[in-house]
């Protein structure tokens, strides 16, 4: 297409006939298509605005909100609901109708003395993270422990203290609430959480060994139902949280991570667990025509809390969103149904389910072993050694500053994965936990595959050896080799690696030993051959009385570094669970380049292809843009005779190179012969950056120069608008996080060479190239990810104009 020896010149009029001729249909259907995710998380944004409008606009004058339906019987319990719904919604607690619903709770004439209303009320104050409200959420928390039933009903509660009554109801709630007074800081009596424990170990319907599983009802008097199973599963999971009894702990604080301990809830939340994927539904309360929102409600802290993104074959949130989607009222924002027909508490609930829901996930469990050949189910719970690791580590991060306040973890299997949703499902998270004992053998064939594709598309693997084994350390070396192709190793991290000051800070002389991968920018994955996760599993919030300082002071440590590596894999920067980043799509081989955009990469010394996949991802966002660019990417030094061939050529490095004479010459007569060059330092890195200068400078015979603002690189008509965008500035002084740093928005530091008046060099000093393929570290002194697109697509537009 493009003649040797002759200059290119592309006149606005010949690009949009390119343009036109490169769109095909395909191209042109996939950009109108939205991603159904995408589509349910405007939807699920704009339904959380409507109904925080809704609610506000019911406050009364005093910050109280009453019920239409039940008068102000309920005050301090509904109030208590609307202020916890907009807190969990993302509403601050200065927002002015959240402060002042939370002075109205806080009122000393406001002490309810119902068990909703005090365990709303205790949740409310909580979620809001005041100090003030301390002694008020004590006072409460003390009326609920007061109010247990004992005796034959011994754990319950009713609807007042000690009525004669009890229902599951209000004793879910009495645990939710006494639950939030604990991670206050509240000390709760062990006692009220072993009977809380024991009534629904009780009072669960059917034997927990059933194929079936078995649920709860209201008064384990009928049959079981949705509403409540689900509120059997969370109020078990909490006290098992809370009744950590520290087996395998000596007096020493020598922790024994390997031997065998209780947990009598186990069996009958997984019985639970099962009767709920059996008889799984989100248009109505399963077992109930009632009840529905309450349900919901319920449904996701049950998923949450477990770990679960399916029930059965169903996808819990995703189904619940696009019904309650649906059920929103088009005038007015708020939901309703048939046995729920009050606006703030029904709106509340939906409220809570679509907000909690679409926390981050981030963290995904993979579940993986050896299988069932007939059910095709992991025969071994060895991936899950310690149950609890995971949902510990997830807790303590949420509550960190600068981190949000509320993240989910889920389990993931691997091979229901690769064989079903295959990239999609891991791309949810942006950490994937490996841990167990044994050999990593069973991941095999389209499961290796699917995570080689996840670490391509900028993923990261946490990987924790349990108990000690060698089987696992020697088949976690081997995972590595063969996701690899035998290319890569893992290597022994050095004290100086960033993990070790990404949150806190690690003695330089004796940091936990972690081995890892380095894949394009940066390390893609973390191997910790001790067991971290161990402690994890003992960690809580506040530990229990009596445990020996030594064990605090290894789960302190075991938590940090795991806070650490979760830091650096993500940089804080999460996104939510209708949020996926954008795959990108692999090069067919046998796709015809004609008529498509060629862009080359120049092979070189410095680390030509440190970012393996940036030319990919800017290749797909070409597409925003009407561009069709070719599937292939030839990789060319500066002398092969093919480079004349392609109208623009790519270049990235880290390190330093030279080119030979005969290239220097070869790339000269590409460049003044209208080709196109356009360069970054990877992460900003200082030995590439001198070298390009230098390779500038002898080419040249004159420095790069600064591109003005003004030129048209910066807004074109078919590009972006780039005269504003954000760099990431790390701080690298001393006793700096590696988290710390500066965004700073302003001009792009863009540089190149001109001829003829048009450049036909363009170079950024600092990092495109890994921000493009999201491997980039808060380390890495470069533009964000979404800056780094527009500026790419800007390159190549300019430089298929001049």
């Amino acid at each position: 297409m493009f003649a040797r020896s002759r200059k290119w010149i592309f006149s606005p009029n010949i690009l949009a006939i390119v343009l036109i001729l490169t769109m095909g249909t395909g191209t042109a259907s996939r950009l109108q298509a939205q991603d159904a995710d995408d589509a349910r998380r405007e939807k699920v944004l704009s339904a959380i605005k409507r109904a925080q409008e809704a609610l506000k606009g019911r406050q009364n004058g005093d910050g109280s909100w009453n019920s239409g339906n039940l008068g102000r019987q309920y005050e301090v319990g509904v109030t208590g609901l609307v202020t916890l719904a907009l807190l969990n919604s993302g509403l601050p607690a200065d927002d002015p109708n959240v402060a002042r619903g939370l002075a109205w709770l806080k009122r000393p004439g406001n002490d309810p003395e119902r068990t909703y209303d005090i365990a709303m009320s205790i949740m409310a104050l909580a979620a809001a993270n005041d100090g003030s409200a301390v002694g008020k959420i004590t006072r409460l928390a003390a009326k609920l422990e007061d109010g247990q039933n004992r005796g034959e009903d011994g754990g319950s509660w009713g609807y007042t203290k000690r009525d004669g009554r009890w229902d599951n109801s209000n004793t879910q709630f009495a645990i939710l609430g006494l639950r939030e007074a604990a991670n206050v800081g509240i000390p709760i009596d062990r006692e009220t959480w072993e009977r809380a424990q024991d009534h629904f170990l009780k009072v669960q319907t059917g034997p927990v060994e059933a194929a079936s599983g078995s649920g709860w009802d209201y008064t384990s008097s009928g049959s079981p139902y949705g509403s409540m199973t689900v509120a059997g599963i969370a109020s078990l999971v909490i006290t098992s949280e809370m009744l950590q009894k520290d087996q395998g702990i000596d007096a020493e604080g020598r922790i024994d991570c390997c031997g065998d301990e209780e947990d009598p809830a186990k069996e009958a939340i997984e019985a639970g667990i099962r009767w709920l994927a059996r008889h799984f539904a989100v248009r109505a309360n399963p077992g109930s025509g009632s009840w529905i929102l309450y349900y919901l409600y319920g449904l996701e802290r049950a998923g949450r809390f477990t770990g679960r993104r399916f029930f059965g074959d169903h996808d819990w949130y995703r189904e619940g969103v696009d019904f309650l989607i649906e059920g929103q009222s088009a005038r007015d924002g708020v939901w309703v149904s048939r046995t729920e027909p009050d606006e703030l508490i029904s709106t509340s609930l939906a409220l809570l389910f679509l907000s909690k829901g679409l926390s981050p996930v981030v963290i995904n469990k993979l579940k993986f072993g050896p299988r069932n050949p007939d059910t095709g189910e992991v025969t071994s719970d060895d991936w899950n050694t310690h149950p609890r690791d995971i949902s510990n580590l997830v807790s303590h991060l949420s509550g960190l500053p600068n981190w949000p306040k509320l993240l989910n973890w889920q389990i993931v299997d691997l091979r229901t994965a690769a064989d079903g949703e295959g990239l999609p499902a891991l791309m949810q998270s942006p950490v994937q936990y490996i841990s167990g004992t044994e050999r990593l053998d069973a991941i095999q064939g389209r499961e290796l595959e699917l995570l080689r594709r996840y670490i391509a598309q900028g993923g990261f693997i946490f990987a924790v050896q349990n108990c000690g084994s060698a089987a696992f350390e020697e088949g976690m070396h081997d995972l590595v080799r063969r996701l690899f192709d035998g290319q890569y190793e893992l290597r022994r991290l050095p004290a100086t690696h960033d993990v070790y000051r990404s949150e806190f800070l690690f003695d330089t002389e004796v940091p936990p030993e972690l081995w890892g991968v380095d894949f394009g920018c940066r390390t893609a994955i973390i191997y910790a051959p001790y067991d971290h996760a161990c402690r994890w599993d003992k960690w809580s919030k506040h530990p229990p009385r009596g445990r020996p300082l030594a064990a605090n002071t290894q789960i302190d440590k075991s938590i940090k570094i795991g806070t650490n590596v979760i830091a650096y894999a993500t940089g804080r920067e999460l996104w939510d669970t209708l949020n996926r980043p954008k795959i990108l799509s692999p090069g067919e081989e046998n796709q015809l380049n004609r008529g498509r955009l060629t862009i080359a990469r120049l092979r070189h010394t410095g680390g030509w292809d440190t970012a393996p996949n940036a030319l990919k991802r800017l290749q797909s966002a070409l597409e925003t843009v009407g561009i069709e660019a070719a599937a292939t990417t030839p990789n060319l030094p500066a002398n092969d005779p093919a480079l004349f061939d392609y109208p623009l050529i790519y270049m990235h490095g880290r390190k330093n190179f030279q080119l030979s004479d005969e290239e220097r010459t070869k790339l000269v007569q590409y460049l003044s012969n209208g080709g196109f060059l356009f360069a970054d330092a990877c992460c900003g890195a200082q030995q590439f950056d001198e070298s390009f200068r230098q390779l500038m400078k002898e080419l040249f015979d004159r420095d790069l120069e600064r591109i003005p603002i003004e030129n048209e690189l910066y807004n074109p008509p078919l590009g972006y608008d780039i005269r504003q965008v954000q760099r990431r500035i790390p701080d690298t002084g001393a006793g700096a996080s590696s988290l710390d740093q500066v965004m700073s928005l302003g001009e792009p530091i863009l540089e190149g060479i001109q001829i003829d008046g048009k450049y036909v060099v363009v170079y950024s000093k600092y990092d495109i190239s890994c921000a493009l393929e999201r491997q980039a570290t808060t380390a890495c002194a470069g533009y964000s990810t979404e800056d780094a697109v527009k500026i790419g697509v800007n390159f190549v537009i300019y430089g298929l104009f001049q």
